[in-house]
């Protein structure tokens, strides 16, 4: 136990750290990165660094604690065993491997952070989420830098200005689906009431930020979230919806503010998307959603058991030339990985779903904190599904960091608040230990495989990849890098 607590604590550090600075990163990491590609090297940098001290932790010790539900470590096996074969057969198994083996690390990741959240319990808990708060502060300190220099020079700024540290602000999105409710949850669990300012304005910062880039898939999925959580928990959850409505509408007033009275009163057009949401839904309901769609279920059809192969949307989706991946996480998976990997992956998150609601019968109708703690991870889970079935939420590096810390947090939240007597230590026989060091270094070697030797590079093969003597006006589509397709 004591070796695993000194192995794992800096991989939590590392993960909610590398998430926070990935996007501040104004400096290209290597010759003629964008932001996108910085965040994918340091994204996988942290699953190369996850996966060496799973080498180094099985292979010094014959046992783990036990944070697993045996249907769930069962599904997901199959799941990457399936994943695995559809990489053998696809088209590139370079890329396939690549992008298995990265879902592999992420999953590992979040292993490793829901274990160290078992064995610290609340002290890790919390200071991931104060961590969250002062990224995002940070975050936001930059933003009002360059809405102050566009106020005093008296600029009409594109909407892209608007959200800093993305290619594209909707990835931006993506990051605020999973670190918004993780805010609120920090005013919850912070003791007094000086504590607690802190976290209210940035969450209250952060809404806004949202109205500014007004991200419908954001919207629906933190609102498909409150609603489930209102549904199952009730009046438990009333403090929880309370303190994300009145977070919202501190936000819209900070936005009407500063992004539409004060540009209107320098003669200027409101800053952000919020005035022009509607009429964009109306022209086109589906975001150009639908063409993607359709060609994620021709792939479907064309190979229903394997898939076309992980990440390979990117290459049969080339066409289309409106993303290369479907923004769909279910048409994404069924497509690349096959039905059975769907059906697997699925159940897997049903079943933790199940777990997390188990976890009602151990909290006491007084325990505010907790029983805000489990509203709160229960509207990011809602949130992520959802979104994810309208975005890119599971596909672009930031978020994918995100995911893997919610995951681990909420993972490890739920076996600490299980009483004593219910968690155990599983024992790590020799052949499965020398298996698992195998996988991991299988893993890193994918994952190197699928990144070089692009990364040497990058301007030339994303100004490749956009085939201009073949499609008219094409953009970048991130997927691995910025260029997106192969």
């Amino acid at each position: 136990m004591h070796r695993w607590f000194s192995f794992a604590a800096p991989i939590s550090y590392l993960c909610i750290i590398a998430a926070i600075i990935s996007p501040l990163l104004t400096f290209p990491l290597v010759g003629g990165a964008s932001f996108h590609d910085n965040q994918r090297i340091v994204e996988s940098f942290c699953a190369v660094l996850s996966a060496l001290v799973v080498v180094t932790y099985i292979g010094q010790n014959a046992a783990i604690p036990r944070i697993h539900n045996g249907r769930v470590v069962r599904l997901l096996a199959l799941f990457f065993s399936l994943g695995f074969l559809s990489s053998i057969f696809a088209y590139s198994s370079r890329y396939a491997f690549y992008e298995w083996a990265n879902f592999l690390l992420l999953f590992v990741m979040s292993c490793m952070i829901a274990m160290e959240i078992m064995l610290r319990g609340d002290a890790l808990l919390d200071q991931i989420l104060r961590l969250c708060a002062l990224g995002c502060a940070i975050y936001i300190v930059i933003e009002i830098i360059a809405y102050i220099a566009m106020i005093v020079v008296g600029y009409q700024p594109s909407n892209q200005m608007l959200i800093f540290g993305f290619d594209n602000y909707r990835f931006f999105n993506h990051v605020q689906t999973i670190t918004l409710p993780l805010l609120a949850l920090l005013i919850f669990r912070s003791n007094g009431g000086k504590k607690k300012i802190l976290p209210w304005i940035v969450v209250s910062t952060w809404w806004m930020l949202l109205f500014v880039s007004a991200g419908r898939g954001t919207f629906i999925g933190l609102l498909a979230g409150i609603c489930v959580s209102w549904f199952y928990l009730r009046q438990r959850a009333l403090p929880w919806c309370r303190v994300l409505m009145l977070s919202a509408l501190a936000g819209l007033g900070a936005y009407f503010l500063f992004y539409m009275l004060v540009p209107l009163a320098l003669g200027l057009q409101p800053f952000g998307f919020l005035f022009s949401v509607v009429g964009r839904t109306i022209q086109n309901p589906d975001s150009s959603r639908w063409p993607l769609w359709a060609r994620a279920w021709e792939i479907m059809m064309a190979h229903p058991w394997l898939g076309a192969g992980p990440l390979h949307f990117a290459h049969f989706g080339r066409d289309v030339q409106i993303g290369a991946h479907p923004h769909n996480w279910v048409l994404q998976i069924v497509s690349e990985w096959g039905i059975p990997a769907l059906l697997c992956q699925a159940s897997a998150i049903a079943l933790g779903f199940k777990a997390l609601l188990a976890t009602r019968q151990y909290l006491g109708a007084t325990d505010v904190k907790n029983q805000s703690t489990l509203a709160a991870l229960l509207t990011t889970g809602v949130a992520i599904l959802v979104d994810g079935l309208v975005s890119g939420l599971i596909v672009m590096p930031t978020s994918q960091l995100w995911i893997a810390l919610y995951l681990g947090c909420a993972w490890g939240w739920i076996v600490s608040i299980k009483p004593v007597q219910e968690k155990a230590v599983v024992s790590l026989s020799m052949p499965f230990r020398a298996g698992g060091v195998m996988v991991m270094l299988a893993a890193i070697y994918f994952l190197a495989n699928g990144l070089w030797p692009e990364i040497l590079d990058l301007p030339l093969y994303e100004e490749q990849n956009l085939q201009k003597n073949i499609y008219a006006n094409p953009v970048y589509r991130p997927r691995i890098w910025l260029g997106g397709y192969f």
